[in-house]
């Protein structure tokens, strides 16, 4: 037996849920599942949702994300940008380690809920407090 890809069914059909609680009193995003090029956008509309409230800071659990493609991290640096603009800040927290070596290795480790975006134990690069 083979699979094969069916005319008219969406790419979201054979994607693993991105499952998303938005909590617009803390500010917090908790996102499980994968976060991939069929589900991304959820994330994206979700800090779209934070954007409208009042805090400086949001907050996204990624302790639950399995799986995050080029996409994923699109959105995440689009989520960024849009923090940036509204004067706010965008952290993840709680990164699987896989998660967190994928987002230091293209350059969005800063991201991470870690003093000046390092992990524990590193020293900071030269001419960097």
């Amino acid at each position: 037996m083979s699979a094969r890809a069916m005319p008219g069914r969406r790419v979201e059909d054979r994607s693993r849920p991105l499952l998303l609680s938005i909590d617009l009193q803390t500010g917090r995003i908790t996102a499980a599942g994968e976060l991939d090029r069929a589900v991304a956008h959820r994330l994206g509309d979700a800090l779209e949702a934070l954007s409208l409230t009042r805090h400086r800071t949001w907050t996204v659990d990624t302790s639950g994300i399995t799986f995050c493609d080029a996409e994923g991290l699109r959105v995440l640096a689009a989520g960024e940008a849009l923090a940036d603009t509204r004067g706010c800040t965008l952290q993840l927290v709680g990164p699987a380690p896989f998660t967190a070596r994928l987002l230091r290795a293209v350059g969005m480790g800063h991201l991470l809920d870690e003093p000046a975006g390092r992990s524990a134990g590193r020293p900071a690069p030269l001419g960097v407090a």
